[in-house]
């Protein structure tokens, strides 16, 4: 019997100028290659949300963050129904600047778009939602 595994990730909401940080997910990743996201990554056991998402922002991008708080969520199955994933979005403050951005193999590219950009770019649904949300967040 094939385990099913339950997975934590977190995502950054990260402005620079009014634009929204997404980087563009390398070829050889096996899910959603080529497509773009915020960045982030898994939460490993033991530890927090907040400081998974701080490691995985320098990890990703060579950025330092500060969390301001979660404002959505969103899961998903995947890996032929083995894999729950719920991702966890934060609104974030910047405290580097986009020259600062130094992407990990796991990302090719890096884009700063506006809000009526998102549909010219390959994200997924979920990922166009959190992002439409970050940005009704960040208006309040």
């Amino acid at each position: 019997m094939v385990e099913k595994i339950q997975k934590i990730s977190v995502t950054a909401f990260i402005l620079f100028n009014n634009k929204v940080l997404i980087l563009k997910r390398s070829k050889q990743e096996k899910f959603l290659p080529n497509y773009y996201e915020m960045p982030g990554g898994k939460v490993e056991f033991g530890e927090s949300p907040d400081m998974a998402l701080i490691r995985e922002i320098k990890e990703e991008t060579n950025l330092s963050i500060e969390i301001i708080k979660p404002y959505s969520f969103f899961s998903y199955i995947s890996d032929n129904n083995q894999r729950h994933t719920v991702d966890i979005q934060f609104i974030t403050k910047i405290k580097s600047n986009e020259a600062d951005v130094k992407l990990s193999n796991s990302h090719d590219d890096y884009k700063l778009i506006e809000v009526d950009e998102i549909n010219n770019y390959q994200i997924s649904d979920y990922m166009k939602i959190a992002i439409n949300k970050g940005f009704n967040e960040i208006k309040l």
